[in-house]
């Protein structure tokens, strides 16, 4: 395997889920070993644990000098299609949220077309079983030679209830992307009657209600693929594609962004 960039520059615009603010976004093409990295208002923020500063409602990035928050869903789409290294330009503290999922980013990316470096990518054996239980949330995983992902969702709701499925590292991209962020009905009343969620719509999210969603599902089990689909988005903060066997029960943020430090001590050098 080896490193990825983009052909050409790519831009998007959009507003923030949470801030409501208006942002416009640069992908560019970058050099070998940059690894993914935001520019913020000139200030640069590796997309690393080391720069995890929040994980409330999404994963935050920052430096004293800048913060970004939800870069989960591009950095799911860029690890979904083997892209290692972008420099990413926005002009506001949040990424926008599209249509709420990652499948925008797929398409950009896309379009932007992916090139090969010639230089070898990333690639690090797990070299021992590593569990975390934190939250209610479990996360385990074991060595193995390529990546794979088995998520499960648990939920009191007459609509949801529990969900499990698994996808292998080249599926990501068509089974992943397209799932949208999603709230119940309750937290979005709750999050709205605080000043919260200023940019969220029935445009870039998915509203559960008692009885019925408030669009069609664009697959079966949209949810728990939106869950995975964060996971990845966070696992790609470890700057590596790990060789392992990956479970995660109930995942959120903070547990993914604990395990990924966890898993990322137990990989090779």
């Amino acid at each position: 395997m080896t490193q990825k960039t983009i052909a050409a520059q790519a831009c998007a615009e959009g507003v923030g889920i949470h801030s409501g603010r208006r942002s416009h976004v640069r992908l560019c093409p970058a050099a070998a070993g940059t690894g993914i990295r935001f520019r913020v208002a000139g200030v640069e923020i590796p997309a690393d644990l080391d720069h995890v500063v929040d994980t409330r409602r999404c994963t935050s990035l920052g430096t004293e000098a800048a913060r970004l928050d939800t870069p989960e869903h591009l950095l799911a789409a860029l690890f979904c299609l083997q892209v290692d290294n972008l420099v990413v330009e926005v002009d506001a503290p949040e990424l926008p949220i599209l249509d709420g999922s990652a499948a925008p980013w797929v398409e950009l990316i896309r379009q932007a077309g992916v090139v090969d470096m010639g230089v070898a990518a990333p690639v690090r054996r797990l070299l021992r079983e590593v569990r975390l239980e934190q939250g209610g949330s479990i996360y385990e995983a074991r060595p193995a030679d390529g990546l794979s992902i088995q998520c499960e969702v648990r939920y009191d709701h007459p609509l949801l209830g529990v969900q499990s499925g698994s996808w292998c590292d080249d599926a990501f991209a068509d089974a992943l992307a397209p799932a949208r962020t999603y709230g119940f009905i309750e937290e979005v009343e709750a999050l709205l009657a605080r000043g919260l969620a200023l940019g969220g719509s029935l445009d870039n999210a998915l509203i559960i209600y008692q009885d019925h969603y408030s669009s069609e599902l664009r697959m079966p089990q949209e949810p728990l693929c939106h869950k995975a689909l964060d996971l990845v988005g966070d696992l790609s903060l470890i700057g590596a594609r790990p060789a392992a066997a990956i479970t995660a029960v109930r995942p959120g943020h903070a547990g993914n962004v604990a395990f990924g430090r966890l898993l990322a001590q137990a990989l090779e050098p």
